[in-house]
């Protein structure tokens, strides 16, 4: 029995047709060249970022318990430094290689400073900034993965200040403003 098998699989290899031998040979094909891809900066960004800053701050006296000072008299100025941590989102769109875009910035800001008084002895004169802003527009010129921009911004900050009498402590005068200014501009 065993004679008959071995016979009846010799024959049916022998009868089968050998197919993988008849296939025709594959053609040589030359390998795609390979292609640097192009690099977009248009999209959505969002970043982080920390540091430190300061303000000069310069105080006059225009007008004191209801008496109009003329010429203002200058009660002294100090810079109002400390630390700040911001976080920006913006958008750019690249048309060819010219790029454009727009960009938010809020900042929270721990400035503060202080000076005596120039114009009335034994008062202090404190100033405090605590959040900082900045709309910026940017222009630039994109080499692949490389971007040249120029960008101007409107930047916007919340001062607060505070006069005091240094020996009791007692408050004189307090308030506070908010104030536009441009890259570059000073008050």
């Amino acid at each position: 029995m065993k004679n008959v098998l071995l016979g009846a699989v010799a024959l049916i290899a022998l009868t089968a047709p050998a197919s993988s031998a008849d296939l025709p040979a594959r053609p040589y094909a030359k390998a795609p060249p390979i292609v640097s891809p192009i690099f977009d900066w248009t999209g959505v960004y969002i970043g982080i970022n920390g540091g430190g800053g300061s303000a000069h701050q310069c105080w006059d006296v225009v007008n004191a318990a209801g008496l109009v000072s003329a010429p203002p008299r200058g009660m002294g100025c100090h810079d109002a430094t400390g630390g700040t941590f911001d976080g920006q989102i913006g958008y750019r769109w690249q048309i060819a290689n010219s790029v454009f875009g727009l960009e938010a910035q809020g900042n929270w800001a721990d400035f503060k400073g202080s000076n005596a008084n120039l114009a009335f002895v034994g008062v202090q004169d404190e100033t405090m900034i605590d959040a900082l802003g900045l709309f910026t527009g940017q222009v630039g010129y994109a080499w692949n993965n490389m971007l040249l921009y120029v960008k101007g911004d409107a930047a916007v900050v919340r001062d607060k200040y505070h006069v005091y009498d240094f020996a009791s402590g007692l408050n004189v005068d307090n308030g506070s403003e908010a104030r536009w200014g441009g890259a570059g501009s000073r008050r």
